[in-house]
């Protein structure tokens, strides 16, 4: 009797302890984001900052939308899913793997050529000028024009341009819009389509043109949670994913957003 006594003591002397030490320590959990790999930068800074303020982990696996989509259906362990397009956040919705109404929209992107820094390129030469002519015999990286959404908007934009059916031989297409930046970056392309953003993360490519919105479809990134892991941590995550410090590191990483938080 006495042992059990003592052992209830101890525990709940531990307890104590833990409240008094980290008050989050009862309720840490952990939160698993998947997330469009245009979002690295902002999502680490936001991650970071959540840690800090509820104890709880994050761990984010950044890759195309499309690769996370499949990954979400075979049963990938996500809790949240933020896309670079509403077509794939609509896909998953309608095949009931995410919680339709926890879906936010909140920040957008433009879409931009690049370049190396040691191309004579300014933003009034592309694409005014013959891209292909420009491209010569090199090759122009690009996420997949049928599935990733970087790839999607920049075949809308050539499309509209009339530019796609001359282009599209010297497309270099990889799994997404960071594989396509560093092509650019380690000299491996003469260009690349990738979002603005991405452009502003890497010191070693330019800007050589910024695409009008109007010749794709609107650059949004859309976030969910995974149907079955509506865990409070994940319902912290996304009070925080609608909050002022979130919406700051978007901006600061170049990002446009398209309600301001409450």
């Amino acid at each position: 009797m006495r042992f059990a006594q003592r052992f209830i003591q101890m525990g709940s002397a531990f307890w104590a302890g833990c409240l008094a030490v980290l008050p989050s320590c009862v309720l840490a959990g952990q939160v698993t984001v998947f997330a469009a790999a245009s979002l690295k930068e902002p999502l680490e800074a936001v991650a970071a900052q959540f840690e800090a303020q509820t104890g709880h982990d994050v761990v984010l696996s950044f890759a195309g939308s499309s690769t996370l989509a499949r990954q979400i259906t075979y049963g990938a362990p996500a809790d949240v899913f933020v896309s670079a397009n509403i077509a794939w956040m609509e896909h998953l919705i309608a095949q009931g793997a995410l919680l339709a109404e926890s879906e936010k929209t909140l920040f957008g992107n433009r879409l931009a050529l690049v370049v190396p820094t040691d191309q004579d390129v300014s933003a009034a030469d592309l694409p005014a000028q013959d891209l292909a002519e420009f491209l010569g015999d090199g090759r122009m990286a690009m996420a997949l024009v049928e599935a990733v959404p970087a790839g999607i908007y920049g075949r809308q934009a050539f499309e509209a341009l009339g530019l796609w059916p001359e282009l599209a031989p010297q497309v270099a297409q990889v799994d997404n819009v960071r594989a396509a930046l560093a092509l650019v970056a380690l000299g491996e392309a003469r260009a690349a389509v990738v979002y603005v953003t991405d452009a502003a993360a890497e010191g070693r490519v330019q800007i050589a043109a910024v695409f009008p919105e109007e010749l794709h479809d609107d650059i949004v990134y859309p976030a969910a949670i995974v149907r079955g892991q509506d865990r409070p941590e994940v319902r912290a995550f996304m009070r925080f994913w609608e909050g002022e410090a979130t919406q700051a590191a978007f901006a600061q990483h170049g990002f446009r957003l398209l309600r301001r938080a409450p």
